[in-house]
């Protein structure tokens, strides 16, 4: 759409009445970034920009991310990733980059579920060199950086937020070996200090 002005989101869009004088120049980031140099800033002075759904990239996007003094956080949703069947999605040069790579989830519209351990397992999946620890770190301390809330939330320490679940993984040699499906309990949860049943 921004990089063609062509394609079923743009005829969507421009049928509903929606200007399209925008696209047609540049890819998403670049249009993203010379949106926010005009409003005096960019993506060089801040670290507080987190780009979701980056499944698409050009080499354009990448010197640009390369370029930045500060790097954007990137929210990759594995499932909808391969549902909408787009190109692999660059983990390599994107942490290569430093950019700071997190999991999330999408709409139900391209998920069976909600489930962060279902994602967690499609990353795994598609990139089985990455440890464990790192893809959990995905969805606990890296969200937390994305969020800019490392004090707060992400880990399990004094003075955090007391929000967690505990899952068994007694007799296994990686806690991916048995995630539980959205639909099955978990062990126990912890909400707000309180353990739940």
């Amino acid at each position: 759409m921004y990089r063609d002005a062509n394609g079923p989101l743009y005829e969507f869009l421009k049928e509903i009445g929606r200007d399209m004088g925008d696209c047609g120049k540049e890819t998403p980031i670049n249009h993203f970034s010379e949106t926010v140099r005009d409003v005096s800033t960019s993506l060089d002075t801040t670290n507080n920009w987190m780009l979701v759904h980056l499944n698409e990239a050009a080499k354009r996007d990448f010197d640009l991310i390369e370029k930045g003094t500060t790097k954007p956080s990137i929210v990759h949703c594995p499932r909808s990733h391969a549902y909408f069947r787009h190109s692999p999605f660059q983990f390599e040069k994107l942490r290569k980059l430093g950019a700071n790579v997190c999991l999330g989830t999408d709409s139900l519209a391209s998920n069976d579920d909600l489930s962060l351990f279902a994602e967690m397992r499609a990353f795994q999946k598609e990139f089985p060199n990455i440890a464990p620890e790192e893809i959990l770190e995905m969805v606990t301390v890296k969200s937390a950086c994305a969020l800019r809330q490392t004090e707060v939330i992400g880990k399990i320490r004094a003075g955090f937020a007391a929000d967690l679940i505990a899952i068994s993984i007694a007799g296994l040699t990686s806690i991916f070996e048995q995630i539980p499906a959205s639909d099955r309990p978990v062990d126990w949860l912890m909400s707000g200090g309180q353990i739940s049943s």
